[in-house]
């Protein structure tokens, strides 16, 4: 049926509604008078065939009566009035649902109203599809993309009605891009390009974006960003790169961060891998360490070491760290001679450098020079200057030969050079401390061995034969030389007297001739000396020792030995055999004994005389217990009451002499020398009775000693030659006792000197040494045999005085003084003479004590050559200790 009021509808209204979702259709259903209202609304698809209805008609005015078409909506629709204006709602809008709607609506009195409406149906796009640069789909990570490098990615969206616009987004951010037709129809893309991506880039989302309206929400696609980073730092973990020392191991960190995937890292020196390193990875993998184990030498020192952080995935993707080496080490020193010198041509008086180039980190603070390993120190007056790495030695001489080196120190400790050897050449001199003395029998052969020192080696040497009536070359048959340990062998048979005397050796090599001749003195072979000066050591309650010193060998080699004997069963207990020297120990021996021994000095041509000692050794200590041992007297309790009773006298007697003394003081010669003396004090006597009992006291001086006065001036003293017997000399050898000149000596036998005898001498004093310990034996005393010199001294005859004790039966000696006074015209007297002769000038002012006294008597004849006389002490002088003049 027709609508009559077709012509008034007016120009229809516009309603939009999303494929799928809800289309809201106005419809005005006011009616035109307030007395009015709308009894039936009315809606039609295309303006033919209705498809809803609202009825408020006759029953239905109180519950309106909705309807709608079951084919076309279905349960899809529904009209409200409550919303202004009423609108019909129509759900899950499809493409068919796109045209005119109309609405028609039925008042009680008005007449009926048409509205239309035209409903366009929105199809949206398909969601977009990202695609990377190689042409594959991001499913959700677009990736890995290089820090530094650019990302290009492409959206693609299809569909929708009406053709949509392609937008990328980061987050809140419209990025700069442009969407463009695709290749095909209803195909929009947009290409996304981000170049230098940085590290803030890492995981960053981007959102593809396709809409076609505002009523609903854009289709969009995320993808989000995976990258490799490179190293962001690498770091050689040391104390500010602090000194390392040589030759200790260090482990050195190295650490980098900021690298994905984690980074590898590596050592090198010097374009060198280093391989001994252990490396570590942090768990959220952030961080990368590694460990090197490394132990410098001074090698390295300058050496540059590099740690590495290398991230394989990224261009360019590497860090490095440097550390020059700074290595200490011990200084390296190089010694050597001055550069224009020649070490084979240095001879005495020549001037000598060396350099000492040292090489050290840090730098030595001081440089010491030693030669022969004794530190050299700067004399610049000697001609030894010392600088710190510089040595000068000006005019050298053979002591400075020998081996030089220089040592440098810094903190890392003492650095040695090499040994320099300085060899300075010089003519032979002869060996000191050679043996000088050959004792040998006629017809026997001696071996007389010259050696000297000379560098270089000599190369010849010269034996001469002295009788004191010619000197004579030996034949050089009789002699074999040794260059190679610089001596020369003489065998000398002696048949006659005639052949005992003087050989002289001479070597020359490059450097010339040897000055001072080595001179030897063959005598005739005979007994060894005694030994003298015994001390016992060491004493327990089964050992002693016994120390002697060694007397002339007689010219032969000599041994010693020593036999121990029971004082009590006279059995023998130990011979002991000593071949260096005359020094024993006894082992083995039973606890508290006292004991014999005998010791002797034994050569080829027989045993010396026999010394005679007195030991004990010590008791075991035993328990006491019991009842105490009642008070007994013994010998020694005796002895002991003996000396403190001999002591009262002796001071008695010191006293009486002290002052006789004073009472002639006036009546000696005032022109002569004084020696002041010190009494002695009972201490002393004790003293030196418990140091050493029961030991011949050691006296390492001369048995006596002589002084004088000569025109005012003391006479000097000198001792016996050891080893030499008066008897095995010449006349002339024996005569240099009384004078001021050297002792006779075993290494110098040249111009033997004669006494002289310009002037008088008037006095003169014989001391015998001090005892410092209790002998048990018979003290022999030693007369030396003193020459005159030519016209003979005449007759010195000596007296003293001394004090003898008796100490548990044994003998004390103390000191005693003797007086001796020249007789010019005196013959020589006779050794068993006990009368002390009166002197002119001195009296005796001990004549009223003396009880028994030693004569030591001073002779010298031209002829007569008396061997040293012994005298046995058997009473102790009294002594007054008073000044000897």
């Amino acid at each position: 049926m027709d609508d009559p009021f077709e012509g008034d509808w007016g120009p229809p209204l516009s309603a939009r509604a999303v494929l799928g979702g809800t289309a809201e259709l106005p419809c005005d259903i006011r009616p035109p008078h307030h007395n009015d209202s709308a009894i039936l609304v009315v809606w039609y698809k295309s303006d033919v065939i209705p498809i809803y209805s609202y009825d408020l008609r006759g029953k239905h005015s109180e519950k309106p009566l909705h309807w709608q078409d079951k084919d076309y909506l279905g349960d899809r629709a529904l009209f409200r009035t409550t919303t202004e204006p009423a609108t019909l709602s129509v759900n899950h809008i499809q493409e068919q649902d796109e045209g005119e709607f109309r609405c028609r609506v039925d008042f009680t009195t008005n007449p009926t109203r048409n509205s239309r409406i035209q409903l366009t149906v929105i199809v949206p796009p398909q969601k977009p599809n990202i695609i990377d640069e190689r042409g594959k789909t991001v499913p959700a990570v677009a990736g890995p993309y290089e820090e530094g490098g650019d990302m290009r990615l492409q959206c693609l969206v299809s569909g929708g009605r009406p053709e949509p616009k392609v937008r990328w987004w980061r987050g809140e951010t419209l990025l700069d891009s442009k969407d463009e037709p695709g290749e095909f129809p209803a195909l929009r893309r947009n290409t996304l390009v981000v170049r230098e991506l940085s590290r803030a880039d890492l995981h960053a989302v981007f959102d593809c974006q396709a809409s076609n309206n505002n009523i609903s929400q854009p289709v969009s696609t995320s993808v989000a960003i995976e990258m490799h980073l490179k190293p962001l730092s690498v770091t050689i973990l040391s104390s500010e790169h602090a000194p390392l020392s040589a030759n200790r191991k260090y482990d050195i960190n190295c650490m980098t961060v900021g690298s994905r995937p984690p980074a590898k890292l590596s050592w090198y020196m010097d374009g060198r891998k280093l391989t001994n390193h252990t490396d570590k990875v942090s768990q959220d993998g952030n961080m990368t360490s590694s460990i090197l184990t490394f132990q410098p030498t001074l090698l390295h020192h300058d050496k540059v070491i590099t740690c590495r952080a290398e991230n394989p995935k990224v261009q360019r993707g590497i860090a490095e760290d440097t550390w020059k080496l700074n290595v200490f080490f011990v200084p390296i020193l190089h010694l050597q001679l001055g550069s224009n010198m020649n070490p084979d041509d240095i001879e005495e008086g020549d001037d000598v450098y060396f350099e000492c180039k040292v090489h050290a980190n840090p730098g030595a603070y001081k440089v010491v020079w030693k030669h022969n390993g004794n530190v050299i120190q700067n004399n610049a007056k000697n001609g030894v200057i010392v600088q710190q790495y510089d040595l000068a030695l000006r005019e050298v001489n053979r002591s400075q030969a020998g081996n030089y080196t220089c040592v440098a120190s810094n903190v890392e400790g003492d650095g040695y050079s090499n040994i320099v050897e300085l060899k300075i050449m010089y003519k032979p001199i002869c060996v000191p401390d050679q043996k000088r003395i050959y004792g040998v029998a006629r017809h026997e052969d001696a071996r007389v061995i010259c050696r000297v020192e000379a560098y270089p080696p000599p190369e010849s040497f010269r034996w001469t034969f002295n009788n004191t009536e010619e000197m004579e070359d030996v034949p050089q048959a009789r002699y074999k030389n040794s260059t190679r340990h610089t001596q020369s062998i003489l065998t000398y048979r002696p048949v006659t007297e005639m052949d005992y005397g003087t050989v002289l050796c001479w070597a020359s090599n490059t450097a010339g001739q040897q000055k001072n001749a080595c001179i030897f003195h063959i005598i005739p072979a005979g007994k060894p000396e005694a030994p003298y000066n015994c001390t016992l050591t060491n004493q327990t309650t089964e050992s002693l020792s016994v120390e002697c010193t060694a007397g002339f060998d007689g010219g032969q080699p000599q041994h010693f030995l020593l036999e121990v004997f029971d004082q009590h069963t006279g059995a023998l207990q130990a011979n002991v055999t000593s071949r260096e020297n005359a020094a024993f120990t006894v082992q083995g021996l039973e606890p508290g004994k006292v004991l014999n021994m005998i010791l002797y000095a034994v050569n080829a041509k027989g045993r010396s005389e026999p010394t005679l000692l007195e030991g004990f050794t010590l008791k075991v200590a035993e328990k006491q217990t019991g009842t105490p041992v009642p008070f007994e007297f013994t010998p020694l309790l005796g002895s002991l009451i003996g000396v403190v009773a001999a002591l009262l006298l002796i001071t008695v007697a010191i006293l009486a002499a002290l002052k006789m003394r004073s009472e002639r003081r006036a009546q000696r010669p005032g022109d002569l020398p004084l020696k002041k003396a010190t009494a002695p004090s009972s201490e002393d006597l004790y003293d030196a009775d418990d140091r050493n009992p029961d030991v011949v006291p050691t006296n390492k001086d001369s048995d006596y000693q002589l002084t004088g006065s000569t025109s005012g001036t003391p006479l000097a003293t000198q001792n016996t030659p050891d080893g030499l017997p008066p008897s095995s000399l010449p006349t002339q050898q024996t005569n240099n006792h009384l004078q001021g000149l050297p002792a006779y000596s075993h290494n110098d036998y040249n111009n033997y000197p004669t006494l002289p005898l310009s002037g008088e001498v008037t006095y003169a004093e014989l001391c015998l040494a001090r005892p410092t310990t209790l002998s048990t034996l018979t003290t022999d005393a030693k007369l030396a045999s003193l020459g005159g010199g030519v016209g003979g001294l005449g007759g010195l005859q000596g007296y003293g005085s001394g004090l003898g004790v008796i100490v548990g039966g044994k003998p004390y000696t103390k000191e005693a003084t003797v007086y001796a006074c020249i007789d010019h015209n005196a013959r020589p007297p006779k050794l068993d003479v006990p009368n002390v002769p009166s002197c002119a000038t001195t009296p005796i002012t001990t004549a009223n004590v003396l009880q028994d006294s030693t004569v030591a008597t001073v002779m010298s004849s031209k002829q007569h050559h008396p061997a040293r006389e012994v005298v046995t002490v058997r009473t102790p002088l009294i002594s007054t200790q008073e000044s000897c003049v």
